[in-house]
């Protein structure tokens, strides 16, 4: 039942950060390219000013900027939106590198930017992902709507309803705030309906990452 959820990973964990220990996450997303968005190198500008009452919540499908009192979602299937979003929170507007085909094809999947604390990878089929491995950006708290945020322990993933999807030991991957995806079928749960969640990393106790979209169908 594993096989499948470490052959994602591993996908994952090329998309999402470029390394090869990460999760079960996976990026959805349409069948048709397009183009992928490119945030040009700029001068450094002013971080958006915030307040005690900013954040950032982390979803299944969005980014969602809470700032006095309002809240804007930033659609991961909208990844020109979400990068302006991140470099305006942040004041910086990195280049983006190429997410190479894991396979070794020689194409080009999307692109990958990269700020402190976060990265942003859009895909050339115009998905994006998304993974946290900070508990603040530009100064502002950013959390799942449950709380769970880096430096959260696993406990508290727990009481939140976070499922662990696999394990390498050390670090534990977990699935938080799971939505029913109509139309598929869960590689680890046969004969059930697949999910789509939020995928948290902890390692000795501590998360260390949180990680979306995710999902428990797909197959690579």
């Amino acid at each position: 039942m594993k096989k499948h959820a470490v052959a994602f990973i591993m996908l994952a964990a090329l998309v999402l950060t470029g390394c090869a220990s990460t999760s079960s996450a996976g990026v959805a997303g349409g069948s048709t390219p397009s183009t992928a968005p490119t945030v040009e190198s700029t001068s450094t500008p002013t971080p958006t000013p915030t307040t005690p009452e900013d954040s950032i919540t982390v979803g299944v499908d969005a980014l969602v900027g809470n700032h006095d009192g309002e809240s804007v979602t930033y659609l991961y299937t909208e990844p020109e939106l979400l990068l302006d979003f991140v470099a305006e929170v942040t004041g910086l507007s990195p280049e983006g590198e190429d997410i190479p085909d894991p396979w070794g094809n020689g194409e080009v999947w999307g692109k990958r930017y990269t700020w402190d604390g976060i990265t942003v990878s859009a895909m050339t089929d115009g998905a994006a992902g998304v993974r946290i491995t900070a508990a603040t950006l530009g100064g502002i708290p950013v959390s799942t709507s449950q709380g769970i945020r880096v430096g959260s322990t696993s406990d508290d993933v727990v009481s939140a309803g976070g499922f662990e999807t696999w394990s390498d030991g050390a670090s534990h991957y977990f699935g938080v705030e799971p939505q029913p995806v109509e139309g598929t079928q869960s590689l680890s749960r046969p004969g059930e309906m697949g999910q789509a969640y939020i995928d948290v990393t902890a390692v000795d106790g501590v998360v260390t990452a949180i990680a979306a979209p995710a999902n428990d169908y797909s197959d690579l």
